[in-house]
């Protein structure tokens, strides 16, 4: 047999048509994600411009995150519209190359990479959000161990993706003619989703506990918990994700991995979506929409802070300003700084001489009390 024999048959169609409903969907979902996303974190920008806000670390991981969420559809259409994602595959052999297949399995090698990468900023962006609302050491301190927590998850998931199959070329040559192995695919989608879940779960129950020591009406509270907890949609998201993860069969991922890869690419969007409602209040309240001054007060916009403070344990106090952005920078330790000068012999201080705060102090609120203290006897005293 001679190796003309042995080359793959010549496609028979040099483009792909968009004819099935499976091929639609995903096109529809990702571009979806990504003009949804775009949308939001741009008005969440907008609304920080209304208000004055200085962009942050979780401004920029939302950024981050968004540039990862966009690749990551990017890549979707790749393997839509080049890699045959829809079809069977041995359709694709067939009827577009082997060449075609290649580059459909390098995608979706590519796919969780970059999931990975898009999860890890959308959920620092949140962390970060919460350190800035609600800079408590108690809360700090949980940010800083959960952050850490998911920067090894997912670099974890990273690595886990390149090294599944060694040498890394047997996750798209299946000609046989690559010696090596490859883990449990499925396993391992198994186990990253069921870790995700319980890191959005950890990240989403941080700030219960601050939130319920709000001091005020039990409707405003409400309100506050669901603007921080609708977040348990990408957990919904995810949980669905898990239940076609059993049913997958790799031998034949083009066709039977649509509808996981369809809720894989829905979920980081999701997360990043819900991620800048939060900060989307400015922008009600220019349309009308964000309530009086004296019935919408949000913690999200009065517990602002530009500094961590020590009170981990105090209840949070509920201001009278009805700003979207409140920041006062709390004085070192847990309590005010009082300053008196005293006059002897009729001396008199200096009312316009005022001390600057100290270095450590820079933008604080200083309290300065004066008294006079006159010597002598008091009339009707004798």
């Amino acid at each position: 047999m001679d190796g003309t024999s042995q080359a793959p048959p010549r496609p028979l169609e040099t483009t792909i048509p968009i004819e099935n409903s499976n091929q639609v969907a995903m096109l529809v979902t990702s571009t979806l994600a990504i003009a949804v996303t775009t949308l939001l974190v741009g008005l969440r920008f907008w609304a920080g411009t209304l208000v004055h806000r200085r962009l942050d670390a979780s401004d920029l991981c939302i950024v981050a995150a968004l540039v990862f969420n966009i690749g990551l559809h990017v890549d979707m259409y790749i393997m839509v519209l080049l890699g045959g994602f829809g079809f069977h595959g041995y359709d694709i052999v067939q009827r577009f190359g082997m060449d075609t297949l290649v580059l459909f399995l390098k995608g979706i090698l590519a796919f969780p990479i970059i999931w990975n990468i898009t999860i890890c900023f959308s959920k620092l962006s949140v962390l970060f959000m919460y350190v800035t609302v609600i800079p408590v050491r108690r809360m700090i301190i949980a940010c800083r161990v959960v952050g850490l927590f998911i920067v090894l998850w997912n670099t974890g998931g990273v690595l886990g993706a390149l090294l599944l199959c060694r040498p890394i070329s047997l996750n798209w040559d299946k000609s046989g003619a690559v010696e090596g192995s490859c883990g449990d695919n499925r396993l391992f989608y198994i186990w990253l989703g069921i870790i995700n879940v319980i890191a959005e779960a950890v990240i989403l129950l941080l700030p219960l506990p601050f939130l319920y020591n709000l001091q005020m009406k039990l409707f405003k509270k409400l309100v506050v918990i669901g603007l921080f907890s609708v977040g348990w949609l990408t957990c919904a998201v995810t949980i669905y994700r898990q239940a076609t993860l059993p049913h997958l069969y790799f031998e034949d991922m083009t066709y039977t991995g649509v509808l996981a890869t369809i809720f894989t690419g829905v979920e980081p969007a999701v997360a990043l979506s819900l991620a800048c409602v939060p900060f989307l209040r400015p922008l009600l309240k220019r349309a009308g929409l964000g309530g009086s001054q004296s019935d919408s007060q949000y913690a999200s916009t009065t517990l602002r802070s530009n500094g961590p403070s020590a009170a981990g344990s105090r209840a949070f106090k509920e201001l009278s300003d009805d700003s979207s952005e409140i920041q006062l920078r709390p004085m070192a330790g847990d309590t005010l700084k009082y300053e008196a000068e005293v006059a002897h012999g009729g001396h008199q201080p200096d009312q316009h001489q005022q001390q600057p705060p100290s270095a450590g102090h820079a933008g604080a609120i200083v309290v300065n009390r004066r008294w006079d203290v006159v010597s002598g006897v008091r009339p009707g005293s004798e």
